[in-house]
């Protein structure tokens, strides 16, 4: 692979690529319109009262506002960053828990997930629940059709109505339902393959995993393809929406256990969640890299990597680990981010990143 531009973060908010080649992990070489970004330090407008915990959902709808999910409240946001309305996702009694994941269908549902409930949930947009799948505190494993496992997020297919989801945390699968009765449709696990829970990856060996390992992050492209961010694998897999699978890249080589010589470039949870660039063609793909803090940019064509923005730390533009993220209908991405590392501000003093929500507005391409 020829070396290529990479995107950095400056404090000056403004994300752009370098003119210099960048040094390990090699990238492919860039086409001139690779997007480039800029941190806006207006969005959101926190009401007084508003305090962010962990934000481990998001997702922008047909109207440009952005859903948030932290504390199990799901919050609106217009374009500005105004708060528009907000509501409790736990339930009648408050028992479901983590909700975590966050889509707005075609039909104007908000999708989201009880993750260690095992539950998917389906709502309208005034938070009036319509929709369970799965069971209340049980799991069956990554083959079981009714029982979900820790599901993670969710993307639902505006032409057949069919709800995916990476399911997850607990399972090694993708599974799909009728988004309309809920009813299981099919799954499958890494390669289109079924997935086997008793599997163990050799830790001697080089070659990728033959399970997901946390399917974390899922979404469909206008032409078909579903892409899962297979998180603790470090890759991102796309299949056609019969599970058929298509081509896989690894993001970052998995580091060394403690002890063992050191794997240059390497990378712990490097695919957390997917989303497009919004031409016609979808000709890139943006992955939130919440083990190294940026947002990576790959051609979707042959999924290689073509650039990267952000870097660990509390200022505008930087990041703590980025957990999810969506892409609106002008381009721009938001970023939900959880539990960040520790980032040094004084002799003695540290303080924790992530704890919010970001917008990095569409500037245009680097051509």
């Amino acid at each position: 692979m020829m070396a290529s531009r990479m995107i950095t973060t400056s404090l000056a908010v403004t994300l752009a690529f370098a003119a210099t080649a960048c040094a390990e992990p090699e990238l492919a070489e860039a086409p001139a319109s690779v997007p480039v970004f800029q941190a806006d330090a207006s969005w959101p407008q926190l009401p007084a009262d508003f305090e962010w915990g962990q934000v481990i959902g998001i997702a922008a709808d047909a109207d440009g506002h952005v859903w948030t999910s932290s504390r199990s409240e799901i919050a609106e946001w217009d374009a500005q960053g105004s708060l528009v309305q907000s509501w409790n996702a736990a339930g009648p009694d408050g028992s479901w828990r983590v909700i975590h994941g966050m889509f707005i269908d075609h039909n104007d549902f908000v999708w989201t997930n009880a993750r260690e409930s095992n539950l998917t949930l389906k709502f309208t947009k005034d938070g009036q629940h319509v929709m369970t799948i799965g069971r209340f505190d049980e799991t069956g494993g990554s083959n079981d059709p009714a029982l979900m496992g820790r599901p993670s997020e969710i993307w639902v297919d505006p032409v057949d109505n069919e709800v995916f989801i990476a399911d997850g945390y607990g399972n090694r699968r993708v599974i799909v339902f009728d988004a309309e009765t809920g009813a299981y449709l099919r799954h499958w696990g890494a390669y289109g393959e079924q997935p086997d829970d008793d599997y163990q990856p050799d830790p001697a060996s080089a070659e990728p995993s033959r399970q997901l390992r946390t399917p974390h992050g899922i979404a469909g492209s206008k032409d078909g393809l579903i892409y899962v961010a297979d998180r603790s694998n470090n890759r991102i897999q796309a299949f056609r929406q019969d599970g058929e699978f298509v081509m896989e890249n690894v993001l970052r080589p998995r580091c060394a256990p403690d002890g063992e010589p050191e794997v240059p470039g390497c990378g712990q949870s490097a695919a957390f969640s997917v989303g497009f660039s919004v031409d016609d063609d979808q000709t890139y793909l943006y992955v939130a890299d919440g083990g190294s803090h940026v947002i990576v940019i790959l051609r979707r064509s042959d999924l290689e990597k073509v650039g990267e923005f952000a870097g660990p730390g509390t200022g505008v533009g930087e990041l703590g680990r980025p957990h999810n993220l969506t892409v609106d209908p002008q381009g721009n991405i938001f970023v939900a981010e959880a539990a960040g590392p520790w980032i040094q501000v004084a002799e003695g003093d540290s303080v924790q990143a992530g704890f919010r929500a970001q917008k990095f507005t569409l500037a245009g391409s680097d051509g």
